[in-house]
């Protein structure tokens, strides 16, 4: 009998601990590894010191410190998740007529016009601003015309991927003007391309020219157009490229236009294609991007990274109805830094659902500008304080 109630005992001990799956533990303190108490894949160490599979951060450690999809219960450790903008997809629409080997005035040059050229500007500010900003820009380029003639059909000569400065640089640089500038067909080539992406990241087209479009219909498939086809002079051609802006921001592929050099000829055009193309400047004198030197070339191009980039960061992979968070970025020298919750200078919800952020003031434009990485959102149970920044002795430098 005695035998029998021992054992009676011990099963509703061991019921008790197996039903609660959950022991706090003091803070600091470490509980046994294995599969004692708790069931999952093991037990945390540290505050909380619970279950779950996750990898124990900030104030837990060991492998089961974080919530986790562990079988005991939710944990009580820190848990950061990377987070952040999907870099957009921009493709270079880029102008390689016979005339950007001319200087800013659309003068050709005796001997030709070397550093003073539009196409030396614009290779060395595009290089400057897609190297910079590769990080956080998927960048791709497609010249036209592309066969020194009238026809823009071919595959982009760099195809829009991460980390694209080298292969751009390498070829705009390996690259002299010719042809005409068949910019109907380069921006409706251009969409084409990008519908052939797959990933889920937004997409846009950035076009860059020195004047008017010509090569109407008919003139692609001629190794040596004729003078219908070279005349820049072409209403009708100026509203077929037009529409082409336009059907491209139809299919979801807006159009940033960057008027290059002396092209007084074609403002009203070039304006036209920015409001097409659903990128239009506000309170400048153009609508489009004029640049009429290499500073200016540089600044146009990082206004249209300043617009592509975004700051809004969908919590992707982060348990719902969290209570305690915060929001870390790495700043410019690397250390993990705390933004504040706020929606001048800081971050926000973006609305009542918590699945996305915004990132606000100084932080949105380091985000931007790549001086700040790393963007993490953070959470634990309720309670449990939050350290962004631990230093050597333990303590928090938040």
């Amino acid at each position: 009998m005695r035998k029998l109630q021992r054992q009676m005992v011990r099963a509703l001990l061991i019921s008790s601990v197996v039903g609660c799956g959950f022991n706090p533990g003091a803070p600091g303190e470490s509980l046994p590894s294995g599969s004692g108490a708790s069931s999952g894949n093991g037990t945390g160490n540290g505050a909380g010191g619970v279950t779950g599979n996750g990898t124990g951060i900030g104030l837990t450690s060991g492998g089961g410190g974080d919530v986790g999809p562990g079988t005991g219960g939710m944990s009580c450790g820190t848990s950061m998740v990377p987070v952040m903008p999907l870099p957009p997809d921009v493709l270079i629409i880029q102008d390689k007529s016979g005339s950007m080997n001319d200087d800013d005035n659309d003068s050709s040059c005796k001997g030709g016009c070397g550093a003073n050229s539009k196409w030396t500007q614009l290779t060395m500010a595009l290089t400057t601003v897609v190297q910079n900003t590769q990080a956080n820009v998927n960048w791709g380029l497609k010249y036209f015309s592309d066969n020194n003639a009238c026809s823009a059909s071919k595959a982009p000569a760099v195809g829009v991927a991460a980390m694209n400065g080298g292969p751009i640089t390498t070829s705009i640089m390996g690259t002299q003007p010719g042809g005409n500038t068949p910019t109907r067909d380069a921006i409706s080539s251009g969409a084409a391309y990008l519908a052939t992406l797959t990933d889920t990241n937004p997409k846009f087209l950035l076009l860059a020219t020195d004047g008017l479009p010509n090569c109407p219909t008919g003139c692609a498939s001629m190794s040596n157009p004729s003078t219908s086809c070279t005349n820049t002079d072409n209403p009708s051609e100026d509203m077929a490229a037009e529409a082409a802006i336009m059907m491209a921001a139809a299919q979801g592929y807006q159009t940033f236009v960057i008027g290059i050099g002396n092209v007084s000829t074609a403002q009203n055009t070039l304006n036209q294609f920015a409001i097409n193309g659903g990128q239009a400047q506000t309170g400048a004198a153009t609508s489009y991007f004029a640049a009429t030197d290499e500073a200016t070339l540089e600044a146009a191009l990082l206004k249209v990274v300043g617009s592509v980039l975004s700051c809004t960061i969908q919590l992707t992979g982060v348990p719902m109805n969290l209570t305690n968070v915060a929001v870390s970025v790495d700043n410019a020298s690397g250390t993990p830094t705390k933004v504040p919750e706020d929606g001048t200078n800081g971050w926000t919800y973006t609305d009542t659902t918590n699945t996305a952020i915004e990132l606000h003031g100084s932080y949105c434009d380091n985000i931007k500008a790549g001086t700040y990485t790393n963007v993490q959102f953070v959470y634990a149970c309720d309670g449990v304080p939050i350290c962004i920044d631990k230093l050597a002795n333990g303590q928090c430098g938040d």
